[in-house]
């Protein structure tokens, strides 16, 4: 068992320790290192290790220090996606899909560009320097969250257009609670 993490909240167990460690990884790690970073033994991680897999949170891969763990990041997505449409109005969505538009916009203006890749190509020129290359590396971090961000920001938008849709129409069922959905009839559960 690695050395007792004093930064773990007192009430925070073994799994959720590890599930906690795993799931921040951007590299992929082993069941050693997550075991030593979560405070747990090897086989107490390697048994959650497991469980995370089976349930879809972790994917593992084959590395040279053997199986290693990472966040699927398909599920990581949709839970972003759920998250923001549980959390935000369809305006606010449509609002900060806005905002990177025009955060966007202002630095390709900015740096003479057309896009990401042409910011990208930029660095390398050697009229540049060190600050501007720093200050152009900021803005391609921040062009790339943006552009991970706008994604999930329109699925979520989408979602909560189609969660709108469907509370409407939850709002006009037949008095028998039934629902024509154009594809059959469902019953409501309640």
């Amino acid at each position: 068992m690695g050395e007792e993490n004093t930064d773990w909240p007192a009430d925070m167990d073994a799994g959720e320790r590890l599930k906690h460690v795993a799931e921040t990884r951007t590299t992929p790690r082993n069941a050693g290192w997550i075991a030593d970073e979560a405070a747990v033994s090897r086989d107490t991680a390697a048994k959650y290790l497991s469980q995370l897999v089976d349930q879809g949170l972790l994917t593992t891969v084959e590395t040279d220090r053997g199986t290693c763990y990472k966040p699927d990041t398909v599920t990581q997505f949709l839970n972003e996606v759920r998250d923001l449409a549980e959390a935000h109005t369809l305006n606010e969505l449509t609002a900060e899909l806005n905002a990177i538009v025009d955060e966007i916009d202002a630095w390709k203006d900015e740096y003479d560009v057309d896009s990401l890749t042409a910011l990208r190509q930029s660095i390398g020129r050697e009229d540049f320097d060190h600050d501007e290359r720093q200050k152009r590396l900021e803005a391609i971090s921040e062009w790339e969250y943006n552009i991970e961000i706008r994604e999930a920001i329109q699925v979520a938008n989408a979602l909560r257009s189609s969660l709108t849709t469907l509370e409407a129409d939850t709002l006009t069922s037949t008095s028998s609670g039934n629902y024509e959905l154009g594809i059959g009839q469902h019953s409501s559960s309640t």
